[in-house]
């Protein structure tokens, strides 16, 4: 074969072996990919929704737990003078009694106040007289006990006894009424009633002076003086004195000084018996350490003393109770102690055994220094004896240590009778 028609067999045949494949890319691009197929487009879901209704949640006001064996007053903020109620609740299951007792401040050295088997409920224990305690700081402790003498208790503590010098009240504001304005929350239909001016000869109302007796009172056997002496701002106390007169006549006689300060406590006792039935005024000096006095005064007291016991020279005799009585909760002995050399008295009781008097275990639970006339000798709490029959002595102790006694024989110590709770059907 020729050269030039080899090479043209060639050339032809490339070129056909081009466009075949030319061809075929053409026809596979043209080809749709698998992905791009037309599909049926699913239409959405529809999904009803509900909306829940909301039921508010009431709120609830929340109530004091039920207490039963509380403290309410004092609290440790509380500063004590004079007489304080002792307040709150005890009781708890197969309730016995209720104990108060107090001790020094984180002593735990505790003493006995009261007991009783009564329920408290919000109400009063005991109304103490804080002026038997020295000013300090003190804990409360009270014990609810049942009937297996199982107890709960709860406690105050650092509660303040401040009697020599006591808080002084914080003063309210006054606004002063322009003339002819009318108060406020007043009528101007009706007269307000006058407030009483206090007597300020006698005391200052929670300061100074003489508070017992009052004027015009009448006085037998012993009487306690009672009242506030004590320094005040800018005077440094020294002394007190006291001083008697017939009433009206200024004739003062002297009876009696100390140099110890009192918050509305005992000063004096005054045995009346030295007296002749009359009528007397009383005068209070204190006075301070520039040599400056306050004075106070007690007027038209009159001295009724029954005459026939204070004539009859040394006398001894026990009134009430009577031999015998059945006595229970308090116990009141009255009767007579005169003697014109009278040291002290002393009162006693033991337990009726059969033994004789100067072999019995006697316990002394009271003694002074003054006559008693035809009164109130002692009044004994009943409330934690142990039912029974008792003797009570009362011993009258001469300057020269003679001695003479009474007696009460077998008295029958019973325990209180419950008062029924009240009946909501009757």
């Amino acid at each position: 074969m020729h050269p030039h028609s080899r090479t043209l067999s060639l050339l032809l045949v490339a070129l056909l072996a081009l466009g075949v494949t030319a061809w075929a890319s053409h026809t596979i691009s043209a080809a749709p990919a698998s992905q791009d197929f037309e599909t049926e487009t699913p239409l959405p879901t529809v999904t009803e929704t509900f909306t829940p209704t909301i039921t508010p949640t009431p709120t609830v006001t929340p109530t004091k737990p039920p207490v039963r064996t509380e403290i309410t007053f004092p609290t440790g903020d509380d500063i004590l003078i004079g007489f304080v109620k002792i307040e709150g609740t005890a009781y708890l299951d197969l309730y016995r009694e209720f104990q108060l007792h107090i001790a020094p401040a984180g002593s735990e050295q505790w003493s006995w106040l009261t007991a009783d088997t009564a329920v408290v409920r919000e109400g009063v224990f005991y109304t103490f007289d804080s002026r038997q305690l020295p000013d300090d700081f003190y804990d409360l402790r009270l014990r609810s006990v049942n009937q297996r003498s199982n107890y709960t208790e709860t406690f105050v503590r650092g509660v303040e006894i401040r009697n020599i010098n006591p808080p002084t009240p914080t003063p309210t504001a006054t606004r002063v009424l322009a003339e002819g304005e009318v108060p406020p929350d007043t009528s101007p239909l009706e007269t307000p009633t006058p407030t009483l001016t206090p007597d300020y000869s006698s005391f200052v109302p929670g300061g100074q002076g003489l508070y017992e007796p009052r004027n015009g009172d009448g006085l037998k056997s012993v009487q306690q003086i009672v009242g506030t002496v004590n320094s005040r701002e800018g005077k440094r106390f020294q002394r007190y004195e006291l001083y008697y007169s017939r009433a009206g006549m200024d004739d003062w006689q002297w009876l009696y000084s100390s140099q110890q300060q009192y918050f509305q406590d005992v000063i004096y006792r005054l045995d009346t018996s030295r007296l002749a039935n009359d009528r007397y005024d009383l005068r209070l000096r204190i006075v301070y350490a520039d040599s400056n006095y306050d004075e106070y005064f007690v007027r038209e007291l009159t001295v009724e003393n029954d005459q026939s016991l204070v004539s009859s020279g040394p006398t001894l005799h026990l009134t009430q109770p009577r031999p015998g009585s059945l006595v229970s909760g308090q116990m009141d002995i009255w009767g007579t102690l005169v003697h014109p050399r009278l040291g002290r008295w002393e009162l006693y009781w033991a337990r009726t055994d059969g033994k004789p008097d100067d072999q019995r275990d006697w316990l002394l639970l009271f003694t002074g220094d003054y006559q008693v006339l035809d009164n109130l000798i002692a009044r004994i709490n009943l409330g934690q004896v142990v039912p029974g029959r008792y003797d009570v002595r009362v011993r009258l102790v001469q300057w020269d240590g003679n001695y003479e006694d009474a007696f009460i024989r077998r008295l029958l110590v019973a325990l209180p009778t419950a008062t029924p709770p009240p009946s909501p059907h009757r």
